[in-house]
């Protein structure tokens, strides 16, 4: 993982390339590199998050990554014990469900204002976003996988340039990101053939499509966390990922 002190945050729901100064900057850093992780899905539910290991992965001292959680724990995408440590929450069925539910109707709102900003740049970026969803997927790269399908949704999402949808989005990509590693041993789910449908529908600038097409995408993942939440899932292939900072998907 990359010293937060070269990782700032600019973006929502990623990290930057430049750093800041100072403590408010190392804090926001660590923060933002936390929220990534998260919504991501290199978090896993269950796992019980190290202050001792995260701060020594950042190179910060253990007071940024403290308060830090304690803002995860306040938004509800973490959770403290008993024993005052920090784990990620898991899920039941009825949660994700309602996780799942609240995305369509969310993400599709955003999509449908987004479809009105697309142009060729924009569209050739979210195809080269989409390529390195496949490439991950092609390569078994799970933990690069989840973090591409984060880029391609996001960057498609700040397209909207609402200060109040996006929150909202990081919000509910927050509690459900850590549940996504229980659906890649799917066959077929994550190729990122689903995003195309998405591609299309923007290309001919067509809201009404492209929120369908996005609702299919969408659930077609939640289908599979939900289904697998009602066996009991415990453990899934990433369960050993641990979190990694990504060059932030930079407009050009």
């Amino acid at each position: 993982m990359k010293n937060v002190k070269q990782v700032a945050h600019a973006e929502p729901g990623e990290p930057a390339p430049e750093a800041r100064s100072g403590r408010g900057g190392v804090q926001s850093n660590v923060l933002a590199s936390l929220q990534y992780g998260l919504m991501s899905g290199l978090f896993v539910p269950g796992e019980v998050v190290s202050l001792r290991k995260l701060a020594a992965s950042f190179g910060t001292s253990p007071m940024p990554v403290r308060e830090s959680l304690s803002r995860l724990v306040a938004a509800n995408a973490l959770e403290e014990l008993p024993n005052r440590s920090v784990r990620v929450p898991r899920l039941d069925a009825r949660s994700i469900e309602e996780l799942f539910e609240l995305r369509v109707r969310v993400e599709g709102m955003a999509i449908r204002i987004a479809t009105s900003f697309i142009d060729a740049k924009i569209l050739d970026k979210l195809q080269r976003l989409n390529h390195e969803v496949k490439l991950a997927h092609d390569a078994a790269a799970m933990g690069e996988l989840l973090a591409a399908n984060q880029r391609f949704h996001f960057h498609l999402y700040r397209l909207t340039h609402s200060s109040i949808l996006l929150p909202i989005i990081e919000g509910l990509w927050l509690r459900a990101g850590p549940t996504m590693y229980f659906s890649l041993s799917t066959p077929g789910l994550w190729d990122s053939t689903s995003h195309l449908d998405i591609l299309s529908a923007l290309k001919k600038k067509d809201p009404d499509e492209a929120e369908q097409a996005l609702t299919r995408d969408i659930m077609k993942t939640g289908e599979v966390l939900i289904k697998l939440a009602r066996q009991g899932a415990r453990m899934g292939p990433t369960a050993k990922l641990s979190l990694r900072s990504f060059h932030a998907d930079e407009d050009e």
